[in-house]
Order: structure tokens, then sequence, then C-alpha cells
């Protein structure tokens, strides 16, 4: 989810949004949730995951040999009558058993349309969207990062799916945690359908902790806490390092909000958002402390990005990491070794606790021509069984995604065989969501991050860094 393009357009779906999370940000009502035990082996999944229909390849196989169970949940919108294809772009491997066993069901039940996956890698994704809509010829649906949503049907690129949705016996909006279903939203208009969702911890190697004297059991819970064990677990001499930082813009920009955030600060006016106020007297004791971390990270990774430092937290060269819960996938089925020696907790906090959220949604493009067909794809995908699966995973594809409706994540069962899940959820106490509404906000954040890039790279410090983005995104955004 964050291993694709770095992610511009994440603030400006979450400025739209009003949820039920706005409450928890007070900082003296929230308390960021306890850390969670040091990984053990990948657990078992859940009864809900294991029996959910056509989740293997196996369960695909009896599908296609046997009559179908009915998948067809809007009836009211008309099957094509002629046979068309619904081409699906996706980022992920759509060769796993859970994509293969969707794209076989599905046509069983719908035996007039053929799916026909599109793969592109997550870090073009964007651009290529971007392109074929320009040229009149995008696929018919995709599976997008939640900001390309935005981005895109303010392109006008995407088509409204709200009479789709009236007529599903699927989908039930009011089901979905408020905060997700309004990022899918743009002016009251729905755009996509949330499929997964996740919020960013602190991984840290408790291996690590132990040889440098740390309690791998007490993660830290304050800056000050997260800078003396960030310097005890660095050893440039030995290639060991603290933490890591990124400087490309959107990566700096995206993780700088945490910090911004838990000092007291914000990114914008909400009574006036053209006023720019990250370089705020909390804003600028954040950049300072957020760019200083660069003393504690690889130099080779400063021009890299998360999804690059997961190689090196997993040969344990790095000793904290801020991620969400796809890393734990990674971690599980990509470097086996490393299971027993890292665990997860909240980000540490300042004034208050605050972590990022984000998700990935299934969108239909406006240049369609098979929009019915596309929407019973999409909404196939988006059955309770196959959002549990593809978000918590199989034993041979963990995660640690969270479900994005509020029915599910409230199964306890959920959780029983995977702690690691409970710690992504309760982190949901501690999102914060910005209130100003500013549609030209991804432009003005290019000039942040490319300031924090600069400051990490030691060109400023971080009090120069908030300063002078703040008034050039200002004038951008003040422009007639």
């Amino acid at each position: 989810m964050r291993k694709e393009k770095s992610l511009v357009w994440l603030v400006t779906a979450l400025l739209v949004v009003t949820s039920l999370l706005l409450a928890s940000c007070a900082p003296q009502a929230t308390e960021a949730p306890p850390a969670q035990e040091p990984t053990e082996a990948p657990a078992e999944p859940t009864e809900a995951a294991t029996e959910a229909p056509v989740a293997t390849g196996e369960a695909t196989e009896v599908a296609a040999t046997e009559a179908p169970i009915d998948r067809n949940y809007s009836p009211d919108i008309p099957e094509p009558a002629e046979p068309v294809t619904v081409t699906f772009a996706n980022f992920n491997d759509m060769e796993t058993p859970f994509w293969q066993g969707m794209k076989e069901e599905f046509e069983a039940n719908h035996p007039n349309i053929t799916i026909e996956f599109q793969t592109v890698p997550g870090e073009e994704l964007y651009d290529k969207l971007l392109a074929q809509m320009a040229a009149g010829n995008p696929p018919d649906a995709a599976y997008v990062s939640d900001w390309m949503t935005g981005a895109f049907a303010q392109e006008g690129g995407l088509a409204p799916i709200d009479d789709f949705v009236a007529k599903s016996n699927l989908i039930d909006l009011g089901d979905y945690v408020p905060a997700f279903l309004e990022a899918s939203q743009v002016d009251g208009t729905q755009y996509g359908l949330p499929m997964t969702s996740e919020t960013t911890g602190l991984f840290y190697r408790t291996d690590r902790f132990e040889e440098a004297g740390l309690d791998p059991n007490n993660p830290p819970k304050t800056w000050e806490e997260f800078q003396q064990a960030a310097e005890k677990l660095t050893n440039s001499a030995e290639n060991k390092y603290g933490f890591a930082v990124f400087a490309p813009a959107g990566e700096a920009a995206y993780n700088f909000y945490p910090w911004l955030w838990q000092a007291g600060g914000d990114q914008l006016n909400p009574d006036d958002p053209t006023d720019v106020v990250w370089d705020s007297p909390e804003g600028q004791r954040a950049a300072d402390f957020y760019t200083n971390l660069a003393q504690y990270a690889p130099p080779d990774l400063l021009n890299a990005s998360a999804w690059d430092a997961r190689v090196p937290f997993a040969n344990g060269d790095v000793a904290m990491l801020m991620a969400g819960g796809w890393l734990v996938g990674e971690l599980m089925t990509q470097y086996p070794d490393a299971t027993g020696n890292w665990a997860v907790a909240p980000l540490p906090q300042d004034q208050r606790c605050a972590t990022t959220i984000a998700g990935d949604h299934l969108v239909i493009f406006e240049a369609s021509e098979n929009k019915e067909a596309a929407f019973k794809w999409i909404e196939f995908i988006s059955a309770p069984d196959h959002m549990i699966e593809l978000n918590v995973g199989t034993p041979d594809y963990p995660s640690a995604l969270l479900p994005p409706r509020q029915s599910l994540l409230d199964d306890p069962t959920l959780y029983e065989t995977r702690p690691y899940m409970q710690g992504f959820k309760d982190n949901l106490e501690c999102a914060y969501i910005p209130e100003a509404d500013q549609p030209r906000y991804f432009e003005a954040e290019q000039f942040l991050g490319e300031a924090l890039g600069r400051a990490f790279y030691g060109e400023i410090d971080g009090k120069t860094a908030v300063t002078e983005s703040a008034a050039e995104a200002e004038a951008l955004l003040k422009e007639e």
C-alpha cells in the first residue's frame, strides 16, 4: 500500500474527512495504545478467513466444476447482453490464489463478463493511469491508493458510483469506518469502494534493543525516549542505525505529519485553507526534531522509501522504522528469518498521540464503456469474506491491513491469533484528521517535502525548511 508512488495526495483525501475519529485527537482524552509483543511464527488464519468461499485455488476449482454460489449482489443492474471484457489495473501480484480465485469465481457467476488483469508496478501506476486518462483509454476499473481517488476524481477521470451502490444488496456505506469511507468521496460523491486500510506504527527490532541494553518490552513512548534509543542503536562504523528517514518530497512530507500533529501543529488553518500554518512554533520544533533524526539514519537510504528500507530492517541494520501494516506481510513472507526479532508499537508522542491513516480503493473510470459490468466486479471483490482475506491474509500470504468495514473490525476472532492486528486497530484511536479542505494541497505539499529533503541532506535546518516552504505554498494557494 505504501509500496507505490509517493503519497502526495493522501492528505488531500484526508482533508475532506469529518469522521468519528476527530474526537480521539484531543490530547487530554487519548493515550497511545500499548505496544504489541514480539512476533511469533505466522499465525494461523481465523475461521472467517479460512472458510471464505473461493479463497484458494482449490475452492476456485470447485466453483468452476460445480454450480457456483450465487454472487450476483446487484440483480437490478443488468448483465451485459453480449460478452464484454472488463480491464482491471492493479499494482498487486495478480498471480496469487486470491486474485486468480476472484477472477474464476466471478466469471462463473457472470458468464458474459471476462476480467483482464493489467499489472502495473506501484511506482508507475499513477503516471500510467493519468496518461491513459488523458489519451481517453484508461482501464475499466482499477485498484488504487486512496490519494489517487481524489486526484483522478478532481480531474474528471472517475465515474460516480452512487447510483450503482444504491442498487447493490451488498454494499452498505453505513458499515464503513467514516474516516476510510469519506476518503473515497469528493464533494459528497462516491467515487471508490474502500478495500484495505492501515495505520502507521513503529516497527522495531527486539534483538537490537537487547544488544543496546534497551528493554524490548518497553519501546520508546516519548520523543525524548525515541531520540535516546535511536542514539544508542546507532553505530555507523558497523553500519548499524537506529532509524531511517527519506528525502524524496512525498516521503519526507508524509512521514513528517505525525511529528507535526504530535507537537500540536497542523498543515493549514481550518478557518482559512489558504493560510499555511506548518511553520508555526509547533511546526518548527517538530521539523527540527524530525530532520535531526538523519544523524541516526543510513545515508544510502536518504534517497529511498520505507519500501526500500524493509530490507535493512529485516536484516537488522536499521533498528526502528515507521511503516503501515503492509510491512507485516513482507516480513513474514519474504524475511522469515526475522520472525521473533521484531515487534510493533504506537508512534512515540509529544503533546498528543497522532498517526496517519491510509488505504486502497476500487474505482471505475469515466471513459469505461462497461461501467455496469465493472461495478459488478468491484462489488464482488468487496464481499466481506474477500475483504477479510485480502486484508488479513493466509499463512502463505499473511498481512496486517485493516478491513475498512466496522462490522469486520469489531469481530474479536480477527485478532485472536494475530496480536499485531489489534495494535494497528488500536492505533485508530490516534488517527489525526486535518479539518481544512484545500483541493490544491497536493501542489502546496511539494514545497514542504522538497524543503524537508534538503534539510535531511544538511543544506538547511528544519526550521528554515518549514518557514520557507510555507511562504511558497501560501503564495500558491492565494493565487486567483
